[in-house]
């Protein structure tokens, strides 16, 4: 059985098993499972060596760890880079690797609405995991671009990035 993972914490509320099991389900995949996991920081490494080792196939990282992981990788690629931030990883030889699929995603969402972006005046509600991610779309397309968050230092921190 191929195990595929999220993790986080929290995690419970996370819909992403019941999502990704429907899929695999649909398109056969019928020697594969994805679970959720909530882990803390002192098992990231863990989970990267699993990895690594072939006993968990793939996984998907949530809040808070998009950033703390990236230490215990051997590299990260694409958007994962610019945004410090990853959600997806994946055995690439031997070595683990970390990226971003929220980039894609977001802008495909926007893309498959048929909504301009570029040089509009873009609004954030919120500094969370996903919003540099959000931002890196937006980055060198938008006018301006305006973040609230309940807490001014995490928009802050979010804005020097």
């Amino acid at each position: 059985m191929k195990k595929y993972l999220v993790i986080g914490d929290p995690i419970k509320h996370s819909l992403s098993p019941l999502i990704h099991n429907y899929w695999m389900n649909k398109h056969g995949l019928i020697d594969s499972i994805y679970e959720k996991k909530q882990v803390g920081r002192e098992d990231l490494k863990e989970i990267v060596d699993q990895v690594k080792s072939g006993e968990i196939k793939g996984a998907n990282v949530t809040v808070p760890y998009k950033k703390e992981i990236i230490p215990l990788l051997d590299s990260i690629e694409g958007g994962a880079k610019s945004t410090h931030s990853v959600n997806t990883l994946c055995k690439v030889k031997n070595k683990v690797f970390g990226f971003n699929t929220d980039i894609e995603g977001f802008k495909n969402s926007l893309t498959d609405a048929h909504i301009n972006y570029k040089n509009k005046n873009i609004f954030i509600l919120g500094a969370g995991g996903v919003t540099s991610s959000i931002l890196a779309v937006f980055d060198n397309t938008a006018d301006k671009i305006y973040i609230m968050n309940r807490t001014k230092e995490k928009a802050e921190e979010i804005k020097k990035q």
